[in-house]
């Protein structure tokens, strides 16, 4: 799991007890990939984020020579909707994940993800809100996305359809969903702050996360 560009893992508390209340018992890691309170350095940091995905990614590796059979998801918040894909490209191509669950991600719309998606067996899914107009739609023009774009996010509009890909097959392992207005009596109103809410993590996130494995969390 990767939050938002503010960091620490206690913003996700309340999704990984959503994981973990719907019957998700594999072990779960929060990775935090910038600078303690260095909100918009951590958005703005393309070159820190990419060296911070490759290690990542090479924990990843380790921790599949000691699982080979253990299905890996990632989920990413926001500015760690940027991360995930980053972890996701930064992985060596045998080394298989399940899903990527991108919650509002403060990625460009029109971001290639056909590297991420060939280490994809499952899908890799965006969760977008268009009512998020001030975090993803002016923050994000003015301050960039994590990929240094200054456009609204993917998070907010969603991915172009159909999505800029180097191999059209690769659409069979990528999905979107909007936000809808029944969420708002899951905790989601719409806006930035839902997607770190028990109601909507449960209802939508979790979905993605199969359960029955064997439980631990780091």
């Amino acid at each position: 799991m990767f939050p938002g560009v503010e960091g620490g893992p206690i913003a996700l508390t309340d999704a990984r007890r959503a994981l973990r209340d719907l019957g998700v018992q594999s072990r779960i890691r929060t990775h935090d990939y910038g600078r303690p309170f260095g909100l918009l350095a951590n958005l703005m940091s393309h070159d820190g984020n990419r060296l911070a995905a490759a290690n990542i990614a090479a924990q990843i590796v380790e921790y599949r020579v000691k699982h080979p059979n253990t299905p890996i998801d990632l989920i990413g918040y926001s500015g760690g909707g940027g991360m995930a894909v980053m972890v996701a490209e930064a992985i060596p191509a045998d080394i298989r994940l399940r899903n990527v669950v991108l919650c509002q991600p403060a990625i460009s719309p029109t971001y290639n993800l056909s590297s991420a998606l060939r280490r994809v067996d499952g899908k890799l899914v965006n969760l977008y809100a268009p009512n998020d107009w001030f975090m993803l739609g002016w923050g994000t023009t003015v301050f960039g996305t994590m990929d240094r774009q200054y456009v609204a996010s993917a998070g907010k509009d969603g991915f172009q359809e159909p999505p800029k890909l180097d191999d059209p097959s690769l659409a069979e392992h990528f999905t979107q969903q909007s936000w809808t207005p029944d969420l708002i009596w899951k905790g989601h109103g719409g806006m930035h702050a839902g997607i770190l809410t028990y109601g909507w993590n449960r209802e939508t996130v979790a979905s993605w996360i199969a359960p029955k494995q064997v439980a631990s969390e780091e």
